[in-house]
């Protein structure tokens, strides 16, 4: 399995980052990662997101939408035992103004052991530019 992950402390409450966070239709205002993200916001649904690194739109299931605490969603290319990635972003609370957020992916199946680590460096890159953009959108 392949994977990465990042944090962040924003100086905002759990429920300000979770409505920042949840804001889908100005994704493509500020996020370097996830430039859409539409579908029913509900565990089991399939969502359409568009990654911008990759410069794809996937079709993942919607596994965890937990408000102010977790999202998390799983797409795979053509088979879960193939290539699978899970995406989650998750908040807690460490103080009335301050949340961390949890930001990362998982790859499973077969071909994640030939994800080069050149292309999850650029986008665990991604994914500190996206917390980073979130953070400064966040607290001002």
């Amino acid at each position: 399995m392949k994977q990465y992950h990042t944090e962040i402390i924003i100086n905002a409450d759990r429920e300000t980052v979770w409505a920042f966070l949840t804001d889908f239709a100005k994704y493509p205002d500020w996020n370097p990662l996830v430039g859409k993200l539409t579908g029913k916001m509900e565990e089991g649904e399939t969502i359409e997101t568009y990654i911008v690194p990759l410069n794809n739109t996937y079709k993942p299931i919607l596994l965890s939408f937990k408000p102010n605490q977790e999202l998390v969603w799983q797409g795979s290319q053509v088979a879960n035992f193939l290539l699978a990635g899970k995406h989650y972003y998750r908040l807690e609370s460490i103080s009335a103004k301050q949340t961390k957020l949890l930001h990362g992916e998982y790859f499973t199946g077969v071909f994640s052991y030939f994800i080069p680590p050149k292309l999850l460096k650029k986008m665990e890159n991604v994914f500190i530019l996206h917390n980073q953009s979130l953070k400064n959108l966040t607290e001002k």
